[in-house]
């Protein structure tokens, strides 16, 4: 699967982190303004000199960088969990695709949908065809693309929904539940624990289930969130929590593809020796 950013946008999310325009970086690496431009754009991919001076000047691993621009490297998927089935749907607002999951306890058969997408319909028919009724719904954040289908999913399941105490409610659910930092949900024989992982938003939160963690948009293959919170809140999130669970992980994202803690450690232009 293609990476969710490229490396246009692994810059500007890098410049974020050091509230930087696109002419401080210009400035600080030689390049005029326009190239830069062009290269987060998506119009250029400069010569690997050039990525290494881009790299050192906004703190991220230069080889790693490298082999994100030249697509020379995606993850592996991670290993998969005896206890439950994860199942990865692909829920469109508009044309931009958002991954929405149903776990499902594989002992008991009790299913939670996480995350909505903006157009539930897909969520449900999945739901229909494998013959479970999701008895939760998790969210992971409130911005619509996650959590815009609440409306119809609350209807067609009657519900609960979790979601951080930092987060705003959603509209749609007739019955919210809180969650805080190190709360656990019990889903059949599985029991979920609530990780806080600020910063994409100010309520964030990630899903702990054994060594699988579904975690929004906190962290992507190869990337970061967008900050739209806290950059700072959202490097220690990722760096503080998520990159400190054990190398065998799977981290499940909001968009992209499955990867895991280890090969993040390995592979992550913002991360790469900073963990």
């Amino acid at each position: 699967m293609q990476l969710e950013d490229e490396l246009g946008d692994i810059l500007q999310k890098a410049r974020d982190g050091k509230s930087w325009s696109s002419g401080d970086l210009a400035r600080i690496t030689g390049l005029s303004e326009d190239d830069v431009q062009r290269i987060e754009s998506y119009q250029w991919v400069p010569d690997d000199s050039v990525l290494l001076k881009l790299a050192e000047a906004l703190t991220l691993n230069g080889p790693a960088l490298i082999n994100i621009a030249r697509e020379q490297w995606v993850p592996q998927e991670p290993a998969i969990d005896p206890k439950f089935d994860l199942v990865c749907l692909k829920v469109f607002m508009g044309e931009y695709p958002v991954n929405c999951y149903l776990l499902r306890c594989k002992e008991t058969g009790e299913t939670a949908v996480v995350d909505t997408g903006a157009n539930p319909k897909t969520i449900i028919n999945k739901a229909c065809n494998m013959g479970v009724r999701p008895n939760k719904i998790l969210l992971t954040h409130a911005h619509p693309d996650h959590a815009g289908g609440l409306g119809e999913l609350d209807s067609a399941f009657d519900c609960p929904t979790f979601i951080d105490h930092n987060e705003p409610k959603p509209r749609g659910s007739r019955n919210i539940k809180i969650v805080r930092d190190g709360d656990l949900i019990e889903l059949g024989k599985l029991r979920i624990r609530c990780m806080e992982t600020p910063g994409h938003t100010a309520g964030g939160v990630s899903y702990l289930i054994n060594q699988t963690l579904i975690s929004g948009d906190v962290i992507f293959a190869g990337s970061m969130g967008r900050a739209n919170s806290s950059w700072n809140d959202l490097f220690n999130s990722i760096t503080q929590k998520v990159l400190r669970l054990p190398d065998a992980t799977g981290l499940h994202p909001g968009h992209g593809p499955s990867t895991t803690v280890g090969q993040e450690k390995e592979h992550n232009p913002f991360f790469v020796g900073r963990v």
